[in-house]
């Protein structure tokens, strides 16, 4: 079980544990005792004032209705085709950054090569390597972070959650709309100025690679950051689809999955859907306690 889940479990267990408390003191006449004293007489007059209890019960129902309204928000978002789709395309190219984010190099300093010239056309040709060796890779990750219909999710965020001020959720989204610019034209500038070596082969090309290069992948790396913030801030949790996803591959061929008929198709998918749900719980409670 999520830490989050968790913590709303147990904020719910305290809750009722604080109501039966309430309970237990009325049933046996505390209140009526404390009530009785000056202080207590105090306090109930300005309860009982309209003006004080108006303005109370006001700001308790809005922020009341503020939180219901944003966890509605992020649930009805995530169940959305289209924005769910975009959020796993998001996730997977995240998944794909971190499996070569422990491969990317980095520059040589200044100390590790007398020649500056020298040490320039290094640091251009250990870039070139990686980039060439890590190209479709880097496509898929680009690909899946800024993809033009990615402004859907974007656009959604900004009409479900910015009228209520969310500052936290601004500051993520004006990250992610910051970067997305450097990344979208990043990657095809790199890859002509690979070409444009590859035919030339000249020491200033390799020279500038050693720049850009470090810099497209910085901007990549803030990329997955601000995505993943968002992604976190909407609560989402991709156990779900790998597991339908293992669950599925598990039992059936796709290929062969195409040729049947929908409504069989359908009733397979119903079925791992319920297979999946039903693990997911097991698993919640198996590790209720140790979250």
């Amino acid at each position: 079980m999520k830490k989050s889940l968790y913590r709303k479990v147990m904020f719910v267990l305290l809750f009722g544990c604080f109501i039966l408390l309430i309970g237990i003191t009325v049933k046996i006449g505390l209140f009526s005792e404390f009530t009785s004293m000056i202080v207590g007489r105090r306090i109930v007059e300005v309860i009982n004032n309209s003006y004080f209890s108006g303005i109370s019960c006001s700001i308790i129902a809005v922020t009341v209705i503020y939180f219901f309204q944003v966890h509605y928000s992020k649930r009805m978002l995530r169940k959305d085709f289209r924005c769910n789709e975009i959020i796993e395309d998001i996730y997977s190219g995240i998944e794909a950054y971190w499996e070569i984010a422990d491969t990317i190099p980095e520059r040589i300093g200044r100390g590790e090569r007398k020649d500056a010239l020298e040490r320039l056309e290094e640091n251009g040709r250990i870039y070139y390597e990686f980039y060439k060796e890590q190209q479709v890779k880097l496509s898929t990750v680009v690909t899946c972070l800024s993809y033009q219909n990615n402004d859907i999710l974007i656009e959604s965020v900004q009409s479900c959650f910015f009228l209520n001020l969310n500052f936290k959720l601004l500051n993520i989204v004006n990250n992610i709309k910051n970067r997305l610019p450097n990344v979208r034209k990043g990657h095809p500038k790199i890859s002509e100025t690979c070409k444009s070596y590859e035919l030339s082969h000249d020491d200033e090309i390799l020279i500038r690679m050693g720049s850009e290069i470090p810099h497209f992948l910085t901007d990549l790396k803030f990329m997955v950051t601000y995505w993943q913030e968002l992604l976190d801030y909407l609560n989402y949790d991709p156990t779900y689809t790998k597991l339908f996803v293992q669950t599925y591959d598990a039992k059936y061929d796709i290929l062969k999955e195409l040729k049947e008929p929908e409504e069989i198709r359908y009733a397979r998918l119903r079925e791992i859907h319920k297979e999946v749900r039903k693990a997911i719980w097991k698993s919640r409670i198996k590790n209720f306690w140790n979250n």
